[in-house]
This record gives C-alpha cells, structure tokens and sequence, in this order.
C-alpha cells in the first residue's frame, strides 16, 4: 500500500529534525590531539623499579609531591620491584601512551637489554635526570678495615672470601665494584641484591663485610657511626663533614677515572608519548625542580641536582649506555651484545 504523498513529506520532514536535533545535542568526539591538550584529567602513577625507601623511591615520591600542583592531578608512586626492573619496565611498555604512567628510574636501568632483562634501549625511552650522588664503598662500624688499603690488602690474601654488597647485577654499583677489582686486581664475593636499602641493611646485620651505594643513601649511616666509608668510587675526593674528607679511591686506581659512570634518580616515559603531554610533563618538571622542597631535598640528602630532560638527558643516558653495556659485554656478563641491539661503542 503506498503512503499519500502528504504523509511520505511529513515523514522525511520528521526524520531531518530528529537528525538535527541529535547532532545539536550530542557533543562533538574529541579527536586525539584535542584529548592530548586536555591532559592530565585522571591521576598519574609511577612505577618505581626499587623498593621503598631507597633513592629511587624518596626521590620520585619528593618528584610527585612538587608536580601535583603543576598538573592538578594526584601523581602516585608505585613500587614495582623483580626482574632487576624488567617488571616495571614491562608493565609500563605495555600500558597505552597517554601519559597517564610513568617508570621511576635509575641509571641503572639502562643496561636492561644487555642483561636480557627488557628489550628497550635507551632510545626508547625520554628521560627526566632529577639528582644523583657519587659512589662509596664502607665498611660496619666494627669491621677491622680502617681503609681503603687495609680492605684491598684483605682482598688479595683471601679472594673471593670478602662479601660486598652492591645491588643488582649489573647495575651501577655492581658495575662499580667491578671497576674497582679490574683496577686493584682482586676478586671480592660479590653479592647481589634489589635495592640499596636491603644492601646497607645486609652491612649493617653482618650478612657482607662491605656495602657500595650513593654517599646519599649512606648519609645517616655515615652520621651515625654505624658505617665507615673507605674510598668514593668516582673521579675526586668527597667533603663529607667538616672533620671528614672521603678519598678517592682513582687516586691509587686511575682506570676508575677512565669509566665516568654516574648516578642519575628520577623517572622516564616511552619516547613515542604524544609530543603535547611530554610538553607539559617537562614544564610540570621545570617548575618542580625550582621548589624549595626540592632543594632542600637535595641539600639533606647529599645530592646534587640536575634537572636534565629532553635532548639533554637523553644525550647523556645514550653515552653512558654505550660506554657501560660495552665494558659489561667485554667483562663476559651480558646476555645480549650491544652490537646486536644497535649500541655503538665509543672509541
């Protein structure tokens, strides 16, 4: 049966209203550059490799605290230890590139493809360089080491019998300690652990002989007595106190001099995060490091602040990654060439 001709214009004239009327009350689709300019509108998390109460940790936490007013959104720290970082890695690799998940990071995070423990180099990832502090290797209160080459001298007559503790394999300090035997000559019973804290912890219960971490991280410790530094293991000396100078250990072993590795506390994003919300990120990161919460931070804990990002950060973290994964892969504790991974070595 057909319609009268009234009726079917009726229905068409009904069917362009209803039409119009949906599209004037249905609020456009923000398109993704729109939705990237309206970023942040949810809380932030920071996956922190290391565990609760090291340098990593308090300084991302400090890091959050100063970028919350900037971003107006909670940022939140997450401790995400295993896999000598691979689970934070991993679990911020997988998330979607909405700037809304951060890793909490170290320098020591850059040698994870060597290590097998993620395939990302530091190509991958934008960086934001907050602090750092140099290197110390002590001993407990109680040990019957005074110095530097009291402990050495141990060292070559017992090898291999001196625990030292120096977090994960190899990470900085790690790497470090093997600076140190290369140069000295001596094997120490290296012995591996996620984190500073528990490090210092297993010097001060008598689990190792001797810990090597930041000067920052044995601050209190220094202060208090319960550990002895013996050497920096870095470039020069270190004004600790007014009463105590720690001495370079590179005055006795130049080679430590020649493998300027340094530590770097702060956090990264994957590198392909949409250039708008990395824009905020590095303003939002700016503002913070201006704080006098940072600086005073910094001043207490023994830090030296930096506030590398962009370029920059990104410029150092790819010449250390190159000078470090080669010296690894050349002592023989790689799993992966850095060849293989597009790691040119510096000549």
């Amino acid at each position: 049966m057909s319609l009268p001709l009234s009726h079917l214009y009726t229905f068409i004239f009904m069917g362009v209203c209803a039409t119009l009327l949906f599209t004037a009350c249905t609020p456009p689709l923000e398109n993704s550059e729109n939705s990237d300019r309206s970023w942040p509108t949810q809380p932030i998390q920071i996956a922190c490799f290391s565990a609760a109460g090291g340098g990593t940790d308090a300084v991302n936490r400090l890091i959050a605290a100063t970028m919350e007013p900037e971003l107006g959104v909670k940022i939140n720290v997450v401790n995400r230890t295993g896999a000598r970082g691979g689970a934070a890695l991993n679990y911020i690799w997988q998330q979607k590139r909405n700037g809304y998940n951060w890793g909490g990071f170290s320098e020591s995070i850059m040698p994870a493809a060597v290590m097998g423990v993620h395939h990302t180099t530091t190509r991958d990832w934008t960086y934001f360089m907050v602090a750092g502090a140099p290197g110390v290797i002590s001993v407990p209160e109680d040990s019957p080491w005074m110095t530097l080459d009291d402990f050495i001298e141990a060292a070559q007559k017992t090898p291999n019998t001196i625990a030292v503790a120096a977090s994960s394999t190899g990470g900085l300090w790690h790497t470090k300690l093997l600076i140190l035997q290369k140069a000295s000559g001596v094997q120490f019973q290296y012995i591996p652990f996620q984190g500073s804290q528990k490090s210092q912890t297993a010097a001060l219960t008598g689990e190792v002989d001797a810990v090597l971490t930041s000067i920052s991280e044995q601050s209190e410790l220094i202060r208090s007595g319960n550990l002895r530094p013996l050497a920096m293991l870095e470039e020069q000396a270190f004004q600790f106190s007014e009463e105590l100078t720690i001495p370079t250990a590179a005055e006795q072993f130049p080679l430590i001099r020649e493998i300027p590795i340094k530590q770097w506390l702060g956090f990264a994003l994957p590198a392909d995060t949409p250039a708008p919300i990395l824009e905020k990120v590095a303003a939002a990161y700016e503002a913070a490091m201006k704080t006098q919460e940072v600086e005073q931070f910094a001043q207490t804990r023994l830090l030296t602040l930096y506030g590398y990002h962009g370029q920059q950060a990104n410029a150092i973290a790819s010449k250390s990654e190159r000078i470090w994964t080669w010296m690894l892969h050349d002592l023989g504790i790689t799993v992966r060439s850095p060849a293989a991974l597009g790691i040119e070595p510096i000549e």
